[in-house]
């Protein structure tokens, strides 16, 4: 379907409820529990899958357990910045959001079909490139549609679609697989997938629903009937709305109302046209390389990107020796496999009520106490290894606490990943566009995640293999423990001005807008030289 409005006189059925932010959010919800369910339904399955239909010695089903693992990491830190760039140098994120799920698709047909170690090792390069696209995507298109003061709930709630993924996924895809066997699994993974589909093809940007305006209110979408659509042309939105002043002496616009309003929709700042396409992709090249410099000069970004680093090898690691743990001390299956990381991923529901309280006290805080607390409960591990009820409950127990105190970690970081980007973008305006580079940061903090993803497996695998449960979970406490200096040194005070912030600055993160930041800013050195000349 169409949404030109040249073609059409009337917007599309349901704009208001497809374009709005509930809706958006939880698209990619589900695009993200998607994702987690695709990529944690084989765990529970792989070491007894590997040896049945892929002849794989049982001395090397770890290794290759591992290497599965890997190549979704590598994957996906070679897709993350690349879908990074399209998305923000692009006018919409909706193919880059169908592409993601396009790779899903054929990795898992490949996975289902497929028996020989190269396929499933492309199957899984394929899923973790997808993996890639969809969190770079859909972070970036969750900025473009929430409120500034809303990013943290919303961001906990689309980082706990992939929580609830990877806790559902190993869970459902264990007994699946003691009860209808290997194909069946995938048969569910594609009917999730089938349903992301159609949510993902109902769902309307944010801004291509700007396109078609109510006549009495612009940028809301009555319920009223008596209130008629009108679609409009961006090109006079400026001309017929009062609230949009155009600063021809500063170049930016200033634009009141809707916080969720994104200024991208009134195109870059203005410079040369490029000549053809070739000089068009160098100085795209150029602007993403420049881009990247800045946000990897960023102390912040660097500690936020460490920090998902951590969290995601932890969560790794645990995918890579836990089933294999509980299979050799308590002689659980597939199902128990599987079951096992309830414990671990449960807490993770929680997302949303960390992202709210990361809003108020400050990410600082919170990702503090989830380090301290995954530290203490990962060390208290090494005491699980016997074959009875009282280790079966304190593996379950203390699985439990790490899982809360993982989920601690990425929220805040994604939500002041969001807000550095957003003080950059002041200080680089004419390089980071009106838009920002929300995607490109997301991109590099994807990588971070793949990085981790690679790094858990093999790093927790080699540690069990040599010299046991024991030594790996006090390994795990100590690279915990690591995260925790570049984190909260690097990361702002809850308040600005515990932290020294000058009165510009201070002025600037009272407004909703970048534009209102930007102007306002300005405003203020200008009223400052006047004092002085005064």
């Amino acid at each position: 379907m169409s949404l030109s409005t040249d073609k059409q006189s009337r917007p599309p059925r349901w704009l208001a409820f497809r374009s709005s932010t509930s809706f958006i959010g939880a698209v990619i919800f589900i695009a993200t529990f998607t994702d987690g369910v695709a990529y944690g339904a084989i765990v529970p399955i792989l070491p007894f899958s590997l040896p049945e239909r892929s002849a794989v010695p049982q001395d090397e089903v770890q290794v290759w357990i591992s290497a599965l693992l890997m190549a979704h990491g590598l994957a996906m830190a070679i897709a993350s910045p690349v879908a990074g760039w399209f998305a923000d140098e692009g006018s919409s994120r909706r193919f880059s959001f169908f592409s993601g799920l396009a790779l899903l698709l054929a990795s898992t047909l490949i996975f289902a079909l497929g028996r020989s170690l190269v396929l499933l090792v492309a199957a899984r390069c394929l899923q973790g490139a997808s993996a890639g696209i969809v969190y770079t995507v859909g972070l970036a298109l969750l900025v473009d549609t929430v409120g500034q003061n809303e990013v943290g709930a919303w961001m906990g709630s689309a980082l706990s679609g992939m929580s609830a993924g990877v806790m559902i996924g190993p869970f459902i895809a264990g007994i699946i697989y003691a009860k209808a066997g290997y194909l069946a699994v995938f048969a569910t993974i594609l009917a999730v997938i089938g349903v992301d589909l159609i949510l993902r093809l109902f769902m309307i940007e944010k801004p291509t629903a700007r396109n078609w305006v109510v006549e009495s209110d612009y940028g809301t979408f009555s319920k009223e009937p008596h209130l008629q659509y009108r679609p409009i042309s961006r090109d006079t939105v400026s001309s017929q709305e009062e609230d949009v002043v155009d600063t021809s002496t500063t170049g930016l616009r200033h634009v009141a109302e809707d916080d969720a309003f994104h200024p991208s929709d009134f195109g870059e700042p203005a410079t040369d046209q490029p000549s053809g396409r070739q000089s068009a992709l160098r100085d795209g090249l150029v602007r993403f390389l420049k881009t990247t410099a800045i946000l990897l000069k960023s102390r912040g970004i660097l500690a936020a990107m460490y920090g998902g680093f951590v969290q995601v090898t932890l969560i790794c690691a645990f995918d890579s020796i836990l089933p294999l743990f509980v299979h050799k001390t308590f002689g659980w299956e597939s199902s128990g496999g599987g079951s096992i990381f309830l414990a671990l991923t449960v807490p993770s529901l929680a997302a949303p009520i960390v992202g709210l309280i990361s809003d108020r006290l400050g990410a600082r805080v919170v990702v503090l106490a989830g380090f301290a607390i995954s530290t203490l409960t990962l060390a208290l591990l090494s005491l699980v290894g016997q074959d009875s009820i009282q280790d079966r409950i304190l593996l379950c127990t203390l699985l439990a606490i790490t899982g809360a105190g993982n989920t601690m970690m990425l929220s805040p970081l994604a939500v002041d990943m969001h807000d550095i980007v957003s003080r950059l973008g002041e200080e680089h305006y004419l390089l980071f566009g009106s838009g920002g580079a929300f995607a490109k940061a997301y991109g590099l903090l994807n990588v971070a995640l793949a990085l981790g993803t690679m790094v858990g497996p093999a790093f927790a695998g080699l540690i069990y293999v040599r010299e046991g449960w024991n030594v790996a979970m006090w390994a795990l406490a100590a690279f915990c423990a690591s995260g925790v200096v570049p984190v909260v040194r690097s990361m702002p005070s809850p308040s600005l001005e515990s932290c020294g912030a000058n009165e510009e600055t201070l002025i600037m993160s009272k407004c909703p807008d970048p534009f209102h930041r930007k102007e306002k800013s300005l405003l203020n050195r200008v009223g400052s030289k006047d004092k002085r000349t005064s």
